[in-house]
């Protein structure tokens, strides 16, 4: 009864936005996997800018979009459809370094979620998290932040996985599942879904959502320990604080940028998402050599590159998905920013 009542008024929400920098865990975890099945490390980190030393190295950072082109080459690489179910096995608690071991400590999983909700930059996850609780049921989506196009099956895979992996680690027994629901359409592998999950599994559903009793938010950890807890935490805060002061103005405006979909926010709407005025924004930008103009035009030319390179879409397609809706001008444009017309990378591509 006291579960029930405690329960009733649960809602917590992660912060929504994905940090520029993040744990080079996640990719060290997805290579060790892969070298498994006979790939080179070198070929997976193709095109990263990732060294293979830099899988060594815990103080080591990776951008997002580091850590997508080796997912990326993953997907391409990978012998089996589901691998995304079998590597979200592969993150145990501990790839979640001091966030794991805080979460560890906690007296129960409800408390080790709010420490992952709290720390949400250093967690390896693209997406935010919502957890809500409907009497006997709780109910965790994962919020889709970024168009995450030929990767979202992968990702989405692994992350449901990753966290039935943390769940089980937490509590010292599985945490029976009743529902898995993902926003995208039923895959050809979909039997593989009910036999990870050992459940119901939904497809093009409203939200990507993961359905359990409630009752286990509330279940002691075997691990427990408020010492260490507190110790972990703070340490939590301050790598958190850390990664704040290691991004730039115009890192952050082009990481940002870089998975907008869609017409751009102006400067003055992008110094609002800042939280900085627009006349901070513009004085940060100069020191550090960069305009925003500059910076549009940057992303748009790889966002438009990109897409002509990897897609067969038309280039009123192309033009629309980069928010042209006149494809002069998106010709116009992509002739400023390269020197050539689109049709050159398309020839190169084929």
């Amino acid at each position: 009864m006291g579960n029930a009542a405690q329960s009733s008024s649960i809602h917590l929400v992660s912060k929504a936005f994905l940090p520029h920098y993040r744990s080079v865990n996640s990719v060290a975890v997805l290579t060790r996997y892969m070298q498994r099945q006979d790939i080179g490390v070198a070929t997976l980190l193709a095109g990263s800018g990732i060294n293979p030393g830099d899988l060594d190295d815990p103080d080591f950072f990776v951008t997002p979009e580091q850590e997508l082109k080796v997912i990326r080459n993953i997907v391409k690489l990978a012998p089996e459809p589901a691998i995304g179910l079998e590597i979200g096995q592969h993150y145990h608690v501990g790839v979640y370094g001091k966030q794991g071991a805080a979460a560890y400590s906690c007296d129960t999983l409800l408390e080790a979620i709010q420490i992952a909700y709290r720390y949400i930059v250093l967690s390896l996850t693209f997406f935010p998290h919502d957890l809500k609780v409907e009497g006997e049921l709780a109910y965790m989506q994962m919020n889709e932040l970024l168009d995450l196009k030929d990767l979202r099956m992968f990702i989405c895979e692994r992350d449901v996985a990753s966290m039935q992996r943390m769940a089980r680690d937490l509590l010292g027994k599985p945490l029976p599942f009743q529902e898995v629901r993902f926003a995208y359409p039923q895959p050809d592998y979909a039997s593989a879904y009910e036999q990870a999950f050992e459940c119901p599994v939904r497809f093009n559903a409203g939200a990507n959502l993961i359905v359990f009793e409630s009752q286990y938010l509330f279940m002691p950890l075997p691990l427990a320990n408020p010492l260490v807890k507190k110790t972990f935490e703070d340490e939590c805060r301050q790598v958190s604080l850390r990664l704040q002061e290691m991004e730039t103005a115009s890192g952050r405006i082009r990481h940002t940028l870089m998975h907008q979909h869609g017409t751009l926010p102006s400067f003055t709407q992008m110094a609002r998402s800042m939280n900085v005025s627009p006349r901070t924004l513009r004085r940060r930008l100069s020191e550090e050599g960069a305009s925003y103009k500059s910076l549009v035009a940057e992303i748009m030319c790889e966002k438009a590159i990109d897409l002509i390179e990897k897609t067969s879409d038309s280039f009123e397609q192309i033009a629309m998905e980069l928010g042209y809706s006149d494809l002069p001008n998106f010709y116009r444009a992509f002739k400023s920013w390269t020197g050539h017309n689109p049709g050159y990378y398309r020839k190169r591509k084929d």
